[in-house]
């Protein structure tokens, strides 16, 4: 099969650069090795206070569904359940779990996404543990409880999302705690460390009251805020979130029971007694990373920026890479929210365009300035110094010479 250009991922940036790149002339295959398109978009579904009051609501799935109309009825080629194994050339694509084995194109857009970071703690093999991801999805999309009653391990901003979606799914979610210190987790999940995040999720309170307080406590009192939360002051949606205990087990047979808990300090070292609680469910958040297989196979330079999730593609602000033909877009680029992946998309399609000497609907110049805007208005900061990450790509990209 040959087609103008090939996507890998059917997330929200892959959805949206390929929209944008068929509208302009182009002939568009996109793969997915999910059983159907939207990527994460289809566990989203939160109230977003920064948007237009018509559109606070968002619901990942449906937006997932409306982007996949949209570019079916213009004629791109969607393989979902299928899986791309190798990429060479400029650009053969081979892939397995569909008639078609092998797609050659002119382009590569890879908007393969991110994957959820493991949380080894005791007893997180038992059945009831679960990533965060996965307790989203089923909430959300598949529409089951995880459990009667469910604990929440590591306070970051996706984990503190769910627990609000599961909340309002009506799941019986007793806490959240920071998960035990440990050379997997780092001092990142101190209670000093996860007030630092906790200021990129404050716009997601419930009422403007709660979003002012919060900015105050946490931007302007964090160490005061640390010791005031040995009392466990602090709950969002009637949810414990307790920033003085880590979870020092998973206790359990056959399957989850419970959990036992123990008090730390500040900085996140085990103080005073253990207590034990029950539940049936535990959901572990440690974060995500990008996606960089495929960029790997391609010839792309991988580059280790901390700020961007950890390895990520060498790219420049228009979504290009050093290698001809090959561009990137959503979170492989670095953990960010949805709407900025959309935004990278059309940058990403945009670019391609111009570089195919086609015409677009929108220029790069306009492309990356719609890239920062969603930045801005993002209700979701997954990475509290993603700036300061796009600055180091960005000059690791002029010191290549690429620009």
């Amino acid at each position: 099969m040959k087609v103008d250009a090939v996507i890998i991922g059917a997330g929200p940036s892959g959805l949206t650069a390929a929209i944008e790149l068929v509208q302009n002339g182009l002939s568009v295959a996109v793969i997915d090795e999910y059983y159907r398109t939207g990527g994460r978009l289809l566990g989203q579904h939160y109230e977003d206070p920064k948007a237009l009051p018509n559109e606070r609501i968002w619901n990942g799935r449906e937006i997932a569904e409306q982007l996949e109309k949209k570019a079916r009825d213009l004629g791109v080629y969607i393989f979902t359940g299928v899986t791309a194994w190798a990429v060479s050339g400029k650009w053969q694509i081979n892939v397995t779990g569909t008639k078609v084995n092998t797609i050659t194109s002119k382009v590569l857009l890879l908007a393969t996404g991110s994957i959820e970071k493991a949380l080894p703690i005791p007893g997180w093999t038992l059945p009831g543990a679960m990533s965060i991801g996965a307790a989203q999805t089923f909430t959300n999309l598949h529409h089951v409880a995880v459990g009667k009653r469910v604990i929440i391990v590591g306070i970051d901003p996706l984990s503190l999302s769910v627990m609000m979606e599961m909340k309002n799914a009506g799941i019986d979610v007793v806490g959240m705690v920071l998960p035990p210190l440990s050379p997997v987790t780092g001092i990142k999940n101190s209670p000093r460390h996860t007030l630092e995040r906790l200021k990129d999720v404050v716009d997601l309170a419930p009422n403007p009251l709660m979003r002012m307080a919060g900015r105050l406590a946490l931007g302007r009192f964090p160490n005061l805020t640390a010791r005031a939360l040995t009392f466990n002051l602090l709950k969002v949606n009637g949810v414990p979130i307790h920033l003085r205990k880590s979870v020092a087990k998973i206790e359990g047979g056959r399957q989850v029971e419970g959990v036992t808990l123990q008090s730390v300090s500040i900085d996140g070292h085990p103080t005073g007694k253990k207590e034990q609680i029950e539940v049936d469910a535990v959901c572990l958040s440690a974060g995500l990373y990008p996606m960089v297989d495929l960029a790997q196979t391609a010839g792309c330079p991988i580059i280790d920026i901390p700020e961007l999730g950890g390895m990520v593609p060498l790219h420049g602000a228009d979504m290009s890479t050093p290698v001809k033909g090959l561009y990137v877009a959503g979170n492989i680029t670095g953990i960010e929210g949805a709407k900025v992946a959309m935004a990278q998309g059309q940058l990403a399609a945009a670019s391609i365009l111009e570089s195919m000497g086609r015409e677009s609907s929108i220029s790069v110049t306009e492309a990356m300035r719609e890239v920062k805007k969603a930045r801005e208005r993002s209700p979701l900061r997954f990475l509290p110094k993603i700036e300061e990450g796009r600055s180091k790509m960005n000059k690791i990209w002029e010191k290549e010479g690429i620009v």
